[in-house]
């Protein structure tokens, strides 16, 4: 049976209401989990860009933003239909991205030529045909893949396998248990279930009893482990979250400042922004404003050349009106139900695996003749 989609308009209408809009009206306030993770996609993505010849026509898919018409998304396509991998990851993104050019089938066909050369994009085909496929023979055959890359391992699959079954919405019968699964792939990568996340699931006893203390320690454990991205993610987590048996202000700022200490760090603007939070969170709100105040030059300056402001310059803002007005940030994550926090943490792999398809093109220091 060929793994296409039935009655197509339908399920691109099912596609975007499910797996679109819904990640946008619940995963809003965990922005920073889906981004660190789409991170850790595009590193081994641009380790294997490193290893591919150079052709300049790649600098079109730069311009490319969504799949509606236009002489870049034309010259990348050309790119990706001559095989080059990389263009054809840009247009498999392209095609998903909201809009009236739209088209999930398209992004399921690049994401299955795609498959051979990239395990995030075979899983992301696994789950396009899960979420949206018209008949349950589809679906299954999704299902069937995802938990297939589990059992080899892929930290991904392994993670989003546990979220299907907490929702219940798996639909072969189950065959693992929901800790053990991320356990394990908190074992083998926290970049897909990250320290602050499996603190959460202990803290709030959402697989059985609560265990705060064990939670803490996962947190304190966690902070060497990957410097400063872990680090900055605990500080983050230490000062902004509204659960009171694992909030630690002095350690956020003590955390967050390490981490700005560092002159290669010291001007990311996510880092800063950390920096703010934490101190607001404990009352010094002075420092807070100013510091604030430099994670909004630095991200507005970090997308000065680009033709669409961030995403995220509007939370940025409005934190700095709540420091100035002598609040501290809580971020709304704690979730007190299961069903919620596993919701959104299915939805944040779905949107990283998404954007770690974005990669930008830069020519190489000695590029090499395309293949011949």
């Amino acid at each position: 049976m060929s793994d296409t989609f039935e009655s197509a308009p339908v399920a691109k209408s099912r596609f975007k209401t499910g797996f679109v809009v819904g990640f946008w009206i619940i995963l809003i306030a965990v922005l920073v989990g889906a981004f660190m993770r789409a991170q850790s996609a595009k590193e081994i993505q641009a380790q294997a860009q490193n290893e591919i010849p150079w052709d300049e026509q790649l600098l079109s898919c730069n311009s490319v933003f969504d799949a509606s018409p236009s002489d870049e998304f034309t010259s990348c396509l050309q790119m990706a239909d001559e095989g080059w991998v990389n263009a054809a990851q840009r247009i498999a993104w392209a095609y998903s991205r909201d809009g009236e050019y739209q088209d999930w089938q398209a992004t399921y066909d690049w994401l299955l030529w795609l498959s051979d050369n990239d395990d995030y994009a075979e899983l992301l085909s696994y789950i396009v045909l899960f979420e949206i496929g018209e008949s349950p023979e589809v679906k299954v055959n999704g299902e069937r893949g995802i938990r297939q890359m589990a059992i080899i391992n892929n930290p991904a699959a392994t993670a989003y396998l546990a979220s299907l079954y907490y929702l219940k919405e798996h639909q072969l019968p189950q065959k693992s248990n929901i800790a053990w699964l991320l356990e394990r792939t908190y074992e083998q990568d926290k970049y897909w279930v990250m320290p602050e996340e499996i603190a959460r699931i202990y803290a709030k006893g959402f697989l059985g009893e609560a265990k705060p203390e064990r939670a803490r320690s996962l947190l304190l454990d966690s902070i060497e482990i990957d410097f400063p991205l872990h680090a900055n993610n605990v500080a983050w987590f230490l000062a902004t979250t509204d659960y009171q048996a694992l909030s630690d202000t002095k350690l956020a700022v003590e955390l967050a400042e390490q981490v700005i200490a560092d002159p290669e760090h010291s001007n990311n603007y996510m880092y800063v922004d950390t920096l703010a939070a934490a101190y607001a969170a404990d009352g010094q709100y002075t420092q807070a404003v100013s510091t604030q105040e430099k994670a909004i030059s630095l991200i507005k300056a970090a997308y000065e050349t680009s033709e669409n402001p961030s995403p995220e310059i509007a939370d940025f803002e409005a934190r700095l009106t709540l420091f100035q007005s002598q609040q501290p940030y809580i971020a709304e994550t704690s979730f007190d139900d299961g069903q919620s926090f596993f919701q959104t943490f299915k939805l944040q792999i779905e949107q990283a695996l998404i954007e770690g398809l974005y990669i930008e093109f830069s020519a190489p220091e000695i590029a090499s003749p395309p293949p011949q």
